[in-house]
């Protein structure tokens, strides 16, 4: 089972009851935004009960809004953020894209009660993920907190009131129960038709790790010498800190050639015990135990990130599993470990 191990060991929730549910609904509705950034806009203005027709004179709510928007990204605060996210390239052609849309224009025009700039806040930064995650490279990696920021100091600069329901980077008060009543809770697995047709952006942002898996594991050995060739020319002691693939690589290099220099073998997000039970890894056959020589292994794993696999299942007494959340959804999840503060926690405290 991706993200778990193959079904021999499940991890447990990082948090419980009402808590989680929250978590994961705010999870499941950022996934839904960044595949159709306008959703929340659009079932907002759809329930509004407010008319659309203004008193002569009167000028839409929403137009002090959508006249100071393009100027967002003058504020170097929000610039920061939006660095630090790897959006900022797409922020300012997202924020033109959603205000010329009818959707936007609609809730800028007559805004549902107890709404006001988170919307369109959320609504930029999901279509910046947008684009970016649709062009070739990976995913930006950052995590819900980071995002969370961006879109609080967005709402923040934004002329009006930011809302009287959800935190600005969340969906868990009045305005998500209304858009549940709206959609229902199969919305939230479904969402939109735009959703459906932009799936495969989100989803493609992934292909790139599952190709390079499928080349390293016919031609690897150049890559296992770079590291070995790294790992020698370093002063002891060494840490191994692998991503993804790199974990593959770390640990079939590790089994395969003994390097006492290396004391700790840290892997983030990777699918070296899932290959390993396929009898896929390289350097080691199914059922057989890791060499003594091969050092701890700290595997680090979000449950939403769906190439992460947890090992102290597979190879029992030599495993430790660390789980994160990065509050975002899959492919997201698989960048997002390297904004996510609580990996520098574990690394503090581990390394030697």
């Amino acid at each position: 089972m991706p993200g778990y191990g193959t079904g021999r060991e499940l991890p447990r929730a990082g948090a419980s009851g009402a808590l989680e549910q929250d978590l994961d609904e705010d999870v499941e509705f950022w996934g839904l935004l960044y595949l159709d950034p306008l959703l929340e806009l659009r079932l907002l203005t759809r329930e509004s009960t407010a008319g659309t027709e203004l008193a002569p004179g009167a000028r839409p709510p929403g137009e002090a809004l959508a006249a100071a928007a393009p100027a967002l990204v003058a504020d170097d605060r929000l610039r920061g953020l939006l660095d630090a996210a790897g959006i900022a390239e797409d922020f300012a052609a997202a924020v033109a894209a959603v205000l010329t849309t009818d959707d936007c224009r609609r809730f800028l025009r007559a805004p549902a009660e107890g709404t006001g700039t988170a919307e369109p806040a959320r609504a930029f930064v999901a279509e910046a993920v947008r684009r970016r995650t649709g062009r070739p490279g990976p995913a930006p990696a950052f995590d819900g907190t980071a995002r969370d920021a961006a879109v609080v100091r967005i709402a923040d600069l934004l002329p009006g009131p930011s809302g009287t329901g959800d935190e600005p980077g969340t969906h868990r008060g009045p305005v998500t129960r209304r858009i549940k009543r709206l959609t229902g809770r199969l919305a939230l697995g479904l969402a939109s038709a735009q959703a459906v047709r932009r799936r495969s952006a989100l989803t493609d942002a992934a292909h790139p790790a599952a190709g390079d898996v499928l080349l390293y594991l016919a031609r690897g050995g150049p890559v296992r010498e770079a590291v070995a060739q790294a790992v020698l020319a370093a002063e002891p002691p060494v840490v191994l800190l692998a991503h993804s693939l790199g974990g593959i690589a770390a640990l079939d290099l590790l089994v395969l050639r003994p390097l006492p220099q290396v004391e700790l073998l840290v892997t983030v997000g990777s699918q070296a015990p899932f290959l390993y039970e396929l009898g896929a890894l390289p350097s080691l056959e199914p059922g057989s135990p890791l060499p003594a020589h091969v050092p701890p292994w700290l595997n680090v794993y979000d449950r939403r990130d769906l190439l992460s696999y947890l090992g102290a299942g597979v190879f029992p007494g030599r495993v430790r599993d660390i789980a994160l959340d990065s509050r975002q959804p899959f492919p997201l999840s698989h960048s997002a470990y390297w904004s996510n503060p609580g990996l520098y926690r574990v690394l503090a405290e581990e390394l030697p």
